[in-house]
């Protein structure tokens, strides 16, 4: 019963999370969750059979304990959904007349006569 409350609160969490000042996207913040959850479980149901007087006890301590801390880990690690700006466009080329010559040495292709010659300089 306290598994299932937690998985509603965490869920909950996780959603509201979302959309806040730190806006992160809520399927990878949901799958982070249940990953970090297996994690813990799996984490705490071997350290709280270790050092627990009763190992079942503790394996089941644990493993609740283990999935909370899981989720939370997971959900906090979310990264931010990325913040572009736009970039203008410039009208004309940065730098003027950057394509239009030819190196020394080199001559225009033959039977072409779109090509530009190169400017007088």
């Amino acid at each position: 019963m306290r598994l299932a409350a937690f998985g509603m609160i965490a869920i909950g969490a996780v959603l509201s999370g979302c959309y806040g000042p730190h806006l992160v996207d809520p399927q990878d913040a949901a799958e982070r969750m249940v990953a970090g959850e297996a994690l813990g479980t799996a984490l705490g149901t071997g350290i709280g059979a270790s050092f627990a007087i009763n190992p079942a006890i503790g394996a089941v301590i644990g493993a609740e304990t283990g999935a909370a801390l899981g989720a939370f880990t997971g959900v906090i690690t979310a990264a931010p959904i990325p913040a572009y700006h736009p970039v203008a466009v410039p009208a004309q080329a940065v730098i003027p007349n950057f394509y239009d010559g030819w190196p020394p040495g080199y001559h225009k292709p033959p039977n072409n006569p779109e090509t530009q010659p190169p400017p007088a300089g």
